[in-house]
């Protein structure tokens, strides 16, 4: 019976070595340093500024894993970085911990989110927002959990890209959880794990990362948003939205149109070929004249001759200069066109 039992037990440790998620929900990871956190007295809703003022890196961490990514990130970017914080910092008793983050991931499916003591007021000035979390019993952290929860209207119409680490768990079901979380951001597609086994490759990872999906340190030229427009022997200018669509625009210039009548000379209408990107633009606009839309539904352009009202599926681009609408302000087709100014 000996020798049975102990060829059992070998071949038992044998399954037990192949690369497969856990039976069993991941548990958090212990801290790296116990009780080392930063106990800093910072105001934690100010980042931490960077050079480039184009992206902000939003993390939570306890056992410091996701805490040196996020800072990867940050180095790379050159950017801004801030730290997502509870209310009430973990016991650094590895069980308290783990019962308490279960009654918080327990609680967040009641819907009660467990507080954070961090908030911004805007991320306005962000062309994409990092958000980097652990993985907890294969979801995300529950503080990062709570505070896109309560961020989620001052996020809609960003581009979000998740980061996370975990020992062995996937990524799916918080990539799912962020967008519930934030159901009018857009969050990119390329997402990247870091497992246990691949911790040791943080830098090069990173750095692949952010080139697909298209995030550097440099920051962009200022470019002019200004337009001409010929109209017959009459030109005027306008002045596009500094944002994805907008600047989509201006790259397709010099541009010539033939701009459609539409609703007795409320508007004058093309569609552009191929469309012009919506990804994270915000939407909502009530035009008035001069103003230069998208109309998101059919993807056209439509340049408002008069006052309309509110529709969420208008996006503005850009508004015509001074009293250079009048030019537009007839009946019938106009051919014009576009160029740089």
């Amino acid at each position: 019976m000996i020798p049975l039992l102990m060829l059992t037990f070998l071949s038992m440790a044998a399954c037990g070595d192949q690369n497969e998620e856990p039976l069993t929900p991941e548990q958090p990871e212990q801290p790296e340093n116990p009780g080392g956190g930063d106990d800093s007295e910072d105001n934690p809703d100010t980042p931490t500024p960077g050079g480039n003022g184009r992206y902000l890196v939003l993390f939570a961490s306890r056992s410091g894993n996701t805490e040196r990514m996020a800072n990867e990130i940050r180095e790379q970017l050159d950017c801004d970085i801030l730290e997502v914080e509870p209310e009430v910092p973990y016991d650094n008793d590895y069980n308290a911990m783990l019962e308490r983050s279960q009654e918080e991931l327990a609680a967040i499916r009641l819907g009660n989110y467990p507080p954070v003591k961090t908030a911004m007021e805007n991320f306005d000035d962000y062309d994409i927002v990092f958000v980097g979390y652990p993985i907890w019993y294969g979801s995300m952290a529950t503080p990062m959990q709570t505070f896109l929860h309560s961020h989620a209207s001052k996020l809609a119409g960003k581009r979000i890209a998740l980061f996370a680490t975990s020992g062995s768990s996937g990524i799916s079901t918080s990539v799912n959880e962020a967008r519930a979380l934030c159901p009018d951001a857009t969050i990119i597609e390329r997402n990247l794990l870091l497992t246990s086994s691949s911790l040791s490759q943080m830098e090069a990872r990173v750095s692949s990362w952010l080139e697909e999906i298209g995030a550097n340190r440099e920051e962009p030229e200022a470019a002019s948003l200004k337009v001409k427009i010929s109209v017959g022997d009459r030109t005027i200018s306008a002045t596009m939205e500094d944002n994805a669509v907008g600047r989509d625009f201006l790259s397709r210039l010099p541009l010539e149109v033939t701009l459609n009548d539409f609703n007795n000379t409320t508007e004058k209408i093309f569609y552009p070929n191929p469309a012009l990107t919506l990804e994270g633009v915000k939407r909502g606009c009530a035009p008035v004249p001069g103003d230069i839309t998208i109309y998101a539904p059919w993807g056209n352009v439509a340049i408002f001759c008069k006052n309309w009202s509110h529709s969420n599926d208008l996006i503005k681009i850009g508004h015509i200069d001074n009293d250079g609408i009048s030019a537009l302000t007839v009946g019938g087709d106009i051919k014009v066109k576009f160029e740089k100014q």
